[in-house]
C-alpha cells in the first residue's frame, strides 16, 4: 500500500508512542498440559559486579560479600571444590603468564595451563579480583565429565565380529600394539587383572584436577564402562599393552592425550 510521503511524520510518531507504551518486561504464551493458558513473566536481566564470571559464580561470590555465606559454604555449591576454593577454568587472550604469577602469588594451587587457559582452584573471595586480570576474558566453574547411566548388561560381540580367534592362533595376538583407553572410570578393573585384563597396565587416575597417580586403583571407581572398553579390546588382543586414563577436566583431557601420543604413538624415520 502507497502511503503519501506528507503521512510519514505522523505515522512515525505513532510507532514511537507505541514503542515507549511497551513494559520493559516481556511475557509469552504458554500452554499447559491439561490446556490451560498463561504466560511466563520474563525478567530484565540483572547486570553482574563481575561481567567476566558466569551468573553463579557471581552469584556464590556476592553471597560471600555480603555476609549471608561462609567461603566455604559458597565453595561446598560448586561441583569441584577443597575448603574455600572452587575448580575453575579461567579463559583469556593473553597475558597467560601473567595471570599465573597473580594466582600463585596469592597463594592459588594452579593446575593446568595451556596457551589460552588455567585452570586452578581459586578461593572465592580472589574470584572477582582474578577475573579482572588483564587478559582475562571470562571465568568458568569445571564440571568433570559425568558417567553414562547404566543399563542391562551387554555381551560384547567383537571377537566374533572380527573372527580374531582365528588370527590369535596364527599368532597375532596384539604383540607391541599400545591401545590408550580414556573413559570416565574403570569400576572393577582391578579385580580383573592378569585374567580378563592384562597383568600389567599403564595408568594416569586422577585423585584432583590436575593431579593423578599410576595405582590402578584411583582409577577403580565410578562407572565400568572404562574397564568394558579394556576388555573387549584385550578379548580381541589378548597380548596388547593398555594404557588408560580418568581425566577430569579439559585440560587433564589435553595433559593424558600428549602423555598418550608421546609413549603410544610410534612414527617411523623417513628413509635417505
Amino acid at each position: 500500500m502507497f502511503i503519501p510521503r506528507r503521512y510519514w511524520p505522523r505515522i512515525l510518531a505513532i510507532v514511537a508512542l507505541a514503542a515507549m507504551t511497551i513494559p520493559l518486561s516481556l511475557t509469552i504464551p504458554y500452554t499447559s498440559a491439561d490446556g490451560d493458558g498463561g504466560q511466563y513473566d520474563i525478567p530484565e536481566r540483572a547486570d553482574l559486579k563481575y561481567p567476566n564470571l558466569s551468573f553463579m559464580l557471581n552469584q556464590l561470590v556476592a553471597r560471600v560479600e555480603a555476609g549471608e555465606s561462609l567461603p566455604e559454604e559458597a565453595a561446598g555449591d560448586s561441583p569441584v571444590h577443597q575448603g574455600s576454593s572452587m575448580a575453575v577454568t579461567i579463559y583469556l587472550s593473553d597475558h597467560v603468564a601473567e595471570a599465573v604469577q597473580f594466582l600463585e602469588d596469592n597463594g592459588v594451587s594452579v593446575r593446568n595451563v595451556g596457551e589460552d587457559y588455567i585452570e586452578a582452584y581459586v578461593p572465592v573471595k580472589l574470584l572477582g579480583t582474578a577475573s579482572e586480570q588483564l587478559g582475562v576474558s571470562r571465568v568458568r566453574l569445571i564440571i568433570p565429565p559425568q558417567p553414562l547411566q547404566s543399563g542391562p548388561p551387554v555381551t560384547g560381540q567383537g571377537v566374533q565380529a572380527h573372527g580374531s580367534p582365528l588370527w590369535n592362533q596364527v599368532g597375532y595376538r596384539g604383540q607391541g600394539i599400545k591401545v590408550g583407553i580414556i573413559d570416565t572410570g574403570f569400576g572393577g578393573f582391578t579385580e580383573l587383572l592378569g585374567t580378563e585384563l592384562p597383568a600389567t597396565v599403564q595408568a594416569r587416575c586422577y585423585t584432583e584436577i590436575g593431579a593423578f597417580t599410576e595405582d590402578l586403583a584411583d582409577c577403580d571407581l565410578l562407572t565400568p564402562h572404562g574397564t568394558a572398553v579394556a576388555e573387549s579390546v584385550t578379548d580381541i588382543a589378548p597380548e596388547v599393552s593398555l594404557y588408560i586414563a580418568n581425566p577430569q577436566s579439559k585440560g587433564d583431557l589435553r595433559a593424558v592425550t600428549d602423555w598418550m601420543v608421546s609413549d603410544i604413538l610410534w612414527i617411523p624415520p623417513l628413509r635417505k
